[in-house]
């Protein structure tokens, strides 16, 4: 029997599915890594890797082992992707016989067939890029992570991509705190013409294009016009095409997902997995989509004349261009790999809507219809612009208005718009109406998770299979937390983050890590060595580091916030420090000058008294979330849950209190032991308008967070 060997038990399935005479295994993912409590990569001798199996992988290996013996013929049927390589690469170690490395781009009966008819050998460019990109992340994080514990404290870490994408919003951040809004006034204005009336924005004053920015200037401006005669300085009408959107990438999938749905990018790419790997279906276990980690925006000959037929025989000839439309990938791209697809463009979301999950169909959908889309002929709009002139002032208007929908045919087309009549160079129009509307300046906005890889994408930060993860890696340290679907740094975030860019600003930005994601194409291309690029970055970066290492005191006292407030002890002014649960005031003569003193943060003291022995009641951080503890602990016990206000309707008796889970999403059980009752979203003691209900939750929308009434369903938006 043929052994096949593959690193998801789904994706195990779905090949035995179509390939009932061979045996499949699974691994669960890498087998090997790097030893995780101490370096693992010996510098003297050229970065050579220390890896081991990690934590009860040797005994699935042996299976695998014992299974390759009885085998006449073993494949290697990991990701086609650096991760997928380097399994491959560290399983071939094990195996006592040489297997054959063979690529599944989709979990397809065709593209297994294929897979399997084109096997070849592993490829170790891929395996060292990998390797490289392994060492560069363990050698920054465990020379620095130390360093920030000594500084700030244990269990913080620094990563060569996390820490870059922290300072990006910590950057942001800095800009909107120092944005300082100004108001100024648009004008516009009703023009009435004798084919009929349309509207047009005041655009340049004295030939120039200028924002009304003072007060004064509003009654001014408003005056003249009223007085002046107007007539059409320029007008045209013409047809404009629209290209349709290429396929998904894995970053677009991420972007749309996050956008439409509100999908954080970890579920985007595991419920993408699923669909990869294999849904049941009535035909049996099925890869809906192919790999779901790419850049490439090519799709296959035979995909691509699929689709065709499809959009003939569906939607008719007059939507199908005479050629297959091509869209051109970044230098970077893998061209090996296709786009993000249907594995069989006849499968139709609502064919298959039964045997998916909710989220798995609205996933599918979006990928679905991008897929067809891309091969639809261009929109056509018919596209309208006027200029009004009267004396120094000049309005400008524009109306557009799908003529033929083409792609849109699929996707949401926009909203038609109030069409401009037809005019004639020199009519004469009358300013019927002006109206004048104050705005004000506002400052740049935050990052979505959908902006954030956005720019990941564009700044050539990360690779398709690391912007999900290193977001997610972010939001488990408590760097980062979401505000209304906006990524918005922690206090402990910035803390770090002003560390990190003081003294490793050589390495902890977009421009170091950009490069050094070309080094690892490079790399993989077999254009460079993996050892010299190690040295090349280690040699200055171990300067940096023991650098630092001499500056820890100068660091410690120079990054904390000072209270008012001095050491009962030795009389020094004690500072603000980062502990397990939250910020408390600390001694900073500790441990040289100073036997030590803590006290709880000033924010974190309420004016309340501990019912047990009347010391100070404080707030917390605890494993599920915020509580109240007494300020005497460990000699006094009393905690107490925080209260939202608001009380149960069920019992009566309890009030909502805030819980995390462990995955860190909020939850609000009620207090009383004896009541079941839970809600998913923040209550709010504000009554409903509608039935005057006590409390309305909160709740995420796509125009924003709303409140919602549990007891007769009103909405209302946050105001």
């Amino acid at each position: 029997m043929k052994l096949i060997i593959v690193e998801s038990p789904t994706k195990a399935r779905t090949i035995t599915h179509y390939l009932k005479s061979m045996k499949v295994m699974a691994t669960i993912g890498h087998i090997k890594d790097l030893p995780k409590n101490e370096l693992g990569v010996d510098i003297q001798k050229s970065f050579i890797p220390n890896y081991q199996f990690i934590k009860g992988k040797d005994k699935r290996v042996s299976k695998i082992v014992k299974e390759s013996k009885k085998s006449e013929e073993i494949f290697l049927a990991t990701d086609p992707d650096r991760e997928g390589e380097a399994i491959a690469y560290h399983l071939q170690e094990e195996l006592p016989v040489k297997a054959k490395r063979v690529l599944f781009y989709e979990m397809t009966k065709d593209g297994i067939k294929k897979g399997l008819s084109d096997p070849g050998e592993i490829n170790m460019n891929k395996v060292l890029s990998q390797r490289t990109r392994r060492i560069l992340d363990r050698l920054v994080g465990y020379k620095i992570s130390p360093l920030l514990w000594k500084i700030v404290r244990r269990g913080l870490s620094a990563g060569r991509v996390q820490s870059v994408i922290l300072r990006l919003i910590c950057e942001r951040e800095e800009e909107i705190r120092k944005f300082i809004p100004e108001d100024y006034w648009i004008f516009n204005g009703v023009f009435e013409h004798q084919n009929g009336d349309f509207e047009a924005e005041l655009w340049k004053i004295k030939g120039k294009k200028e924002r009304v920015g003072k007060k004064e200037q509003v009654q001014k401006i408003k005056k003249e016009l009223e007085k002046l005669e107007f007539r059409i300085q320029k007008f045209n009408m013409e047809d404009r095409k629209k290209s349709p959107p290429p396929p998904l990438i894995t970053s677009g999938l991420q972007r749309v997902a996050s956008s439409n749905l509100h999908f954080p990018t970890k579920k985007t790419m595991f419920i993408a997995q699923r669909l990869f790997e294999g849904i049941q279906l009535p035909e049996g276990q099925t890869g809906l989509i192919t790999y779901m980690r790419t850049d490439s925006f090519r799709i296959s000959k035979e995909a691509l004349e699929s689709i065709r037929e499809f959009i003939k025989d569906e939607y008719s000839k007059e939507f199908l261009p005479k050629e297959p439309n091509r869209f051109k990938s970044k230098k970077t791209a893998q061209e090996a790999h296709e786009a993000i697809r249907p594995t069989d463009i006849k499968r139709t979301p609502e064919s298959i809507k039964e045997y998916l999950k909710k989220d798995e169909f609205k996933l599918y959908k979006i990928i679905w219809e991008r897929a067809l889309a891309s091969q639809f002929k261009p929109a056509i709009f018919e596209s309208r612009n006027v200029i009004v002139e009267g004396d120094e002032y000049e309005f400008k208007g524009s109306s557009r208005n799908l003529k033929f929908s083409g792609f849109y045919k699929i996707l949401h087309p926009p909203k038609p718009e109030k069409e401009l009549p037809i005019m004639e160079v020199g009519d004469s129009v009358k300013l019927k109406d002006l109206k004048i509307d104050k705005k004000t300046t506002q400052p740049p906005p935050r990052y979505s998770e959908a902006t954030m890889v956005k720019e990941m994408e564009e700044r050539g930060i990360g690779r398709p299979s690391t912007y999900s993860p290193t977001l997610s890696k972010l939001f488990e340290r408590n760097y980062i937390k979401k505000v209304k679907e906006f990524l918005v740094p922690n206090e402990i975030g910035e803390i770090v983050n002003k560390i990190l860019t003081s003294y490793f600003d050589s390495i902890i930005n977009c421009k170091f890590t950009s490069s050094m994601e070309e080094t690892l194409d490079e790399i993989e291309e077999g254009g460079k060595s993996w050892q010299k690029s190690l040295e090349e970055f280690y040699t200055p970066f171990i300067k940096n580091v023991e650098s630092v290492e001499k500056k820890v005191s100068k660091i410690k006292n120079s990054i904390f916030e000072k209270s008012d407030k001095k050491c009962p002890k030795c009389g020094r002014t004690l500072v603000v420090k980062w502990g397990r649960y939250g910020k408390f005031l600390a001694c900073p003569g500790y441990p040289e000058n100073c036997e030590g003193w803590t006290e709880p943060h000033p924010d974190d003291i309420l004016d309340e008294e501990c019912p047990k022995c009347g010391a100070k009641v404080i707030v917390r951080e605890g494993k599920y979330g915020r509580f109240k503890s007494c300020s005497n602990y460990p000699n006094c016990d009393w905690t107490a849950p925080i209260s939202t206000g608001v009380k149960c309707p069920k019992c009566g008796e309890g009030e909502f209190i805030q819980r995390k889970s462990k995955k860190g999403k909020s939850y609000y059980p009620c207090s009383n032991k004896d009541c079941n009752n839970v809600l998913w979203d923040q209550p709010i003691p504000e009554k409903c308008p509608e039935c005057g209900a006590p409390f309305m939750v909160e709740k995420k929308g796509r125009g924003g967070n709303y409140l919602f009434c549990v007891t007769c369903k009103h909405k209302e938006s946050i105001k």
